[in-house]
């Protein structure tokens, strides 16, 4: 009788060989290693992030944020738009503040007024993004100068948000059909020789008009939402927003006559990945090796990053509360429409609120920017195409509202 033949055990190794693949399983040195340099910056990072917050160094702070943007931010594109759309930014010696004349330019997702929305965009501190699920995009654009004045993004709100939650106590039914009748602000800014005539209060006063009302409607109505799966059929209602570094003088006593335009109505609980930014290429990298990396893919839910992070902590020891940076942003709030407390508890919104852009554009030239102009003669004195591309080579960047 012939003995039985041996058939090799395939091992993982053996097997994708076969398949004309090599598997490379990752030593445990290797990985620990890898764990324990990780933890060891997290920890740096965490340290010098708590001193810069308890001693209020904003400085700090930007530094974080342009580091962070050196990562994510397309230079080379931002640099070739700008140069190629350079007419679109007048320096101050060419701007007559008495002329200006602001309008909303949609940003769609091609175009000049995208392209000129990108450039403005990549000139702040913090890092350059998108928006996320809903998004109206507009240049403010100085029409008589033919100028970019400064940009407003918008995107779906958080589905949860602390201090919103806690002012309107919505049914819980309910609450994501009510939260989806508003938006979230995430890049509302002025731009040099604009940003020097108080032109970020000009950009955040613009939420309030009808103009972003009516462009939300025509976009969205009857579209589905992502995070309920139900059909948006309420209007605009609001807007929230966050500052980047604790108070805003900026959204601060934001008004259009006597009615008040951004309600401060608290503060976020300081959680991000501000602080550890500049860890996240190596955080993947451990991910992977590990084999618990998350692709930012379609269907992998939100957050991506956030998530990623948030299991790099745990596979390094460390607690998932390290993603608190302590950075407590100031919240803000847009009523669009009257009886808007009543409509987020439940009941019945009441009619819009109504704003034209050319109103609060005269507004604001006459309560800021002219006064400003003539208490800071040298406002029109700078070389605002070389800050510009400063800023857009993050050799420094224009401090985020």
């Amino acid at each position: 009788m012939n003995a039985p033949s041996k058939t090799p055990i395939r091992t993982a190794r053996t097997a994708s060989a076969a398949a004309g693949k090599a598997l490379v399983v990752p030593h445990p040195a290797h990985i620990q290693a890898a764990a324990e340099s990780l933890r060891e910056q997290v920890l740096a990072a965490c340290g010098a992030m708590d001193l810069a917050v308890a001693s209020g160094d904003k400085d700090f702070l930007r530094a974080m944020h342009i580091g962070a943007k050196q990562i994510t931010q397309q230079r080379e594109k931002a640099n070739a738009l700008f140069r190629r759309h350079q007419r679109h930014f007048k320096v101050g010696s060419q701007i007559d503040p008495a002329r200006i004349d602001p309008v909303l330019q949609p940003a769609e997702t091609t175009g000049l007024w995208s392209e000129l929305f990108f450039v403005t965009r990549c000139m702040w501190s913090m890092p350059y993004n998108k928006g996320y699920g809903r998004r109206l995009r507009y240049v403010v654009y100085d029409q008589y100068h033919e100028s970019v004045i400064g940009i407003i993004g918008l995107q779906s709100p958080p589905a949860d948000l602390a201090v919103r939650d806690a002012l309107f106590k919505s049914p819980a039914e309910t609450k994501l059909s009510l939260v989806n009748a508003t938006l979230d602000a995430y890049a509302v800014g002025a731009v040099p020789p604009y940003s020097f005539l108080l032109g970020g209060k000009l950009c955040a006063g613009m939420i309030s008009t009808d103009t972003i009302r009516r462009g939300y409607w025509r976009q969205y109505v009857g579209k589905q939402t992502e995070m309920s799966n139900a059909q948006i059929s309420q209007p605009l209602v609001g807007v929230t927003t966050t500052s980047a570094f604790g108070r805003s003088s900026q959204y601060n006593r934001l008004k259009y006559k006597d009615r008040l335009l951004a309600e401060p109505i608290g503060y976020t609980q300081g959680y991000g990945m501000l602080h550890l930014e500049h860890l996240y290429e190596e955080a993947c990298s451990f991910l992977k090796l590990i084999g618990k990396y998350t692709d930012p893919g379609y269907g992998n839910g939100p957050k991506v990053r956030w998530q990623n992070m948030t299991k790099t902590l745990l596979g390094v020891g460390l607690p998932s509360s390290m993603l608190r940076h302590g950075v407590l942003r100031e919240v803000f709030l847009y009523r669009f429409v009257e009886d808007f407390d009543k409509g987020m508890a439940g009941g019945e919104f009441g009619a819009p609120i109504n704003l034209s852009e050319q109103d609060f554009g005269s507004y604001w030239r006459e309560r800021w920017a002219m006064p400003r102009a003539a208490r800071f003669p040298d406002w029109s004195q700078g070389d605002e195409h070389a800050t510009i591309q400063r800023a857009l080579n993050a050799e420094f960047a224009t401090p985020a509202p």
